[in-house]
């Protein structure tokens, strides 16, 4: 408003609808509600072979100990990227974000592999398969789900053959 970017009576109006809501760090018992409602959003944004139920309690018990930083929009992350890689009918730690989880996450995940993990090629490669198969080969779909271009999605096609 000072630097006239924003008209005075505009800025009132907007000021009279100001919400004070306190962080999530400062209401942790909201996290069980919050959760079922992203995976409700989720499981109807996003048609999987079978939908997300529920959200392990040892999952449940790490969101409760975070601080959330990013406060709702970080929880909403983290439970959409656990839903669009997990393959689990129940959200698992092993599912939620390494930043969230900390070491203990990482040595589950990495006892879960059978087999080594192999190179980063192969990685990206698998990502993109499961990517077009949770599409259900729609690429436009499968490159905002990817968070890169249809061309970038193209190319990579192309370079590991997944037509």
């Amino acid at each position: 408003m000072r630097g006239g970017q924003l008209r005075k009576d505009l800025y009132y109006r907007l000021q009279a609808g100001v919400i004070d809501i306190a962080p999530l760090r400062e209401r942790l018992e909201d996290i069980p509600l919050l959760v079922e409602h992203f995976i409700d959003l989720f499981n109807a944004r996003h048609a999987r072979p079978s939908p997300v139920t529920g959200i392990e309690e040892e999952a449940l018990e790490t969101m409760r100990r975070y601080e959330w930083p990013g406060n709702v929009r970080e929880l909403a992350n983290a439970i959409e990227g656990a839903f669009t890689f997990g393959r689990s009918p129940l959200i698992r730690l092993a599912d939620l974000p390494l930043a969230l989880t900390g070491s203990h996450a990482a040595k589950q995940r990495s006892t879960s592999f059978a087999v080594p993990i192999g190179t980063f090629a192969d990685s990206e490669r698998t990502i993109i398969q499961h990517a077009l198969e949770f599409t259900e080969g729609n690429k436009v779909q499968a490159a905002k789900l990817l968070r890169i271009s249809r061309k970038k999605l193209y190319a990579k096609i192309a370079k590991y053959g997944l037509e």
